[in-house]
């Protein structure tokens, strides 16, 4: 659905329903703050899937994943319940490939596969649930390592620089453009 400001539905793109049958529909809907065409990306957990649509809605520019195919944390083609995206300026990104892996993957403005991080564990730069994920002006990747309760940091090439120990199940992170870290956790209802 698009809404404008007042909250009124402008638009429904119910011309993509087919893309989510037998799932529970869209996990995530992303657009980048770099791209000049506002596209939308939306990331589909059940079908292993991530679309990427004209801002309209109008036509569908790439898929990744195949529908109800999933892979395991070694294959880059194929996810298993990925969970989110984040951006940097040249149009690369980020996939936390969440639910079933326990993975970042790095993509190029294309979507062609570039390189990908992280085994289950508690060490860092290993994950339990990497559920969102985040960039900031200066590159760096904040993951919301969900089920170890904690944020980690990295830099845009996957090297572990720090991490936040001790906010029960991330749910959700955004960085703001001042720098600030918006973090959601399901379990407590605090933003």
């Amino acid at each position: 659905l698009t809404m404008n400001a007042a909250g009124d539905i402008i638009d429904s793109w119910t011309q993509w329903d087919y893309l989510f049958q037998d799932g529970r529909g869209p996990h995530q809907v992303i657009i980048s703050p770099y791209d000049p065409e506002h596209n939308v990306w939306i990331v589909d957990d059940m079908r292993h899937q991530v679309f990427k649509f004209t801002n309209d809605g109008k036509k569908l520019l790439l898929t990744l994943g195949e529908s109800g195919i999933f892979g395991d944390n070694d294959d880059p083609t194929h996810f298993r319940r990925p969970t989110d995206l984040a951006f940097l300026p040249d149009g690369s990104f980020f996939l936390s490939d969440g639910y079933g892996n326990t993975r970042v993957l790095k993509f190029d403005k294309n979507g062609k596969y570039l390189k990908m991080w992280g085994t289950r564990g508690t060490a860092p730069g290993q994950f339990d649930t990497p559920h969102a994920i985040a960039t900031d002006r200066n590159g760096r990747v904040y993951v919301a390592d969900r089920s170890n309760d904690r944020i980690q940091i990295f830099d845009a090439e996957g090297k572990f620089l720090d991490q936040w120990p001790n906010i029960h199940n991330p749910y959700t992170i955004r960085i703001s453009e001042d720098g600030y870290a918006w973090i959601s956790s399901g379990v407590l209802n605090k933003f």
